[in-house]
């Protein structure tokens, strides 16, 4: 059964998308590290609601000119990184595809931004004079059609563009014969990207963005039903696989809502949260048990990289998100290994949530461990969400770290299986 698993997830990496898709999320790594040290940063000491700033009081330490030079600062390295992620990884995107067929990969990349700023304005076109472009439509949150574009780019140039091979020297001449063997592809694309920037306008679609996504979080914070939370969730989860990141996001920050205050209002009454109305509430019990703040998947694959130690880069990748995984900051990580888009980990990134939970609730409803309802200071590590959000139950702690080790025990097959399909991948690729 492995060597079968092994054998149909290589094939289904040898798929053009997905090896342009590979050496897209490896160039664009260090850009989201980058961003995961900033968001920590932000989230602990720059926000009025952050956990470093609240513990040490740092209102009263720090002088307002440091306070908000550093929110400023941390802002706008997020913006520049994951803000316009979308912009990069559609560049990327269509010049690795281009590549793969020996075409001007330069040019590809270029028509392939033009086309996601052009759609990202369509999108923000009458609603905003002050914005011209969609922030939503070119952030790391929906990088999955960035993706889209870009292959859909590079895949014109294969059929319609001119082979091309570098040269050592490029003068005049050969860029301007350079980019009339481009106008072909680049203007087909183009037309391609304006009819559907025209259609975003027309239509007012809403592509990816929080907005698109509301009445699925929205139902999810508030039912109480754990056989529709299950179901939810192995939507939002796939949807995170796949780079749709907004609905997950939505989960991991404050919640409030009717539900939530009343669970709140009953626990302040009675003194502890054991017997509240609403146990099953599909936001506290994502948040807490089956992604742990963002920490659940990601952290124990680092846990198991960092024990293993049997592949250097994935090992220094480890290392380097260690720090803002443990502390929920984890699209680094899941850009760098990567774990978005990537077969191998489409299963436990949906069933390992879904097993999560479903200890949880079970525990929960044997009176073992009491019901999260506090809210969390950002920037608290994943593994300590459900213990803050019961108010500092240590049997919650205990419960959630042996989860925890269950993650690392389940993931353990996945990693052995991607360590031997990387090294299949690298074999090839040095042929």
């Amino acid at each position: 059964m492995t060597k079968f698993t092994i054998n149909f997830i290589a094939r289904l990496q040898e798929f053009s998308f997905f090896r342009a898709t590979r050496r897209t999320m490896a160039m664009l790594m260090p850009i989201a590290v980058v961003g995961s040290y900033f968001k920590l940063l932000g989230d602990l000491i720059f926000t009025p609601n952050g956990l470093i700033y609240n513990i040490f009081n740092l209102d009263k330490v720090l002088s307002d000119h440091i306070w908000y030079g550093g929110s400023f600062v941390c802002r706008g390295m997020v913006e520049i990184t994951f803000g316009v992620f979308g912009v990069y990884a559609s560049y990327f995107m269509a010049r690795y595809t281009a590549r793969l067929y020996h075409k001007d990969s330069t040019m590809a990349g270029l028509t392939a931004v033009l086309i996601m700023l052009f759609c990202s304005y369509a999108s923000s076109s009458g609603r905003n004079a002050r914005m011209p472009f969609t922030a939503s439509l070119l952030q790391i949150n929906a990088v999955f059609i960035a993706l889209i574009v870009g292959y859909c780019v590079g895949q014109i140039f294969h059929l319609l563009g001119k082979d091309f091979s570098y040269v050592e020297y490029e003068g005049t001449k050969v860029i301007q014969k350079r980019a009339g063997d481009a106008v072909l592809p680049s203007a087909v694309s183009l037309l391609l990207g304006v009819f559907l920037g025209i259609l975003i306008y027309e239509l007012q679609l809403k592509l990816l963005n929080s907005a698109s996504f509301n009445e699925i979080v929205s139902r999810v914070q508030t039912t109480n039903n754990f056989g529709e939370v299950l179901l939810l969730t192995t939507v939002i989860t796939f949807l995170d696989w796949l780079g749709i990141g907004y609905p997950l996001r939505s989960l991991t920050g404050m919640v409030n809502n009717a539900f939530t205050a009343e669970n709140l209002t009953y626990t302040l009454k009675h003194g502890n949260s054991w017997n509240v109305p609403y146990k099953y509430l599909g936001s506290s019990l994502i948040n807490s048990y089956g992604i742990m703040g963002g920490a659940s998947v990601v952290l124990a694959v680092i846990v198991l990289l960092l024990i293993r130690r049997d592949n250097r880069e994935n090992e220094i990748n480890a290392k380097i998100n260690l720090l803002p995984a443990a502390f929920g900051s984890s699209l680094g990580f899941a850009v760098g290994l990567p774990l978005i888009l990537n077969p191998v980990f489409i299963l436990p990134s949906v069933l390992i949530p879904l097993i999560n939970m479903t200890i949880a609730v079970a525990v929960i409803s044997l009176h073992i461990i009491p019901v999260c309802v506090y809210q969390n200071l950002k920037g608290t590590p994943g593994l300590l969400v459900s213990f803050f959000g019961t108010n500092g139950s240590w049997a919650t702690l205990f419960f959630t770290l042996l989860l925890f080790l269950l993650d690392i025990f389940l993931l353990l097959p996945v990693i052995k299986i991607n360590e031997k399909i990387e090294l299949r991948i690298k074999n090839q690729e040095m042929e």
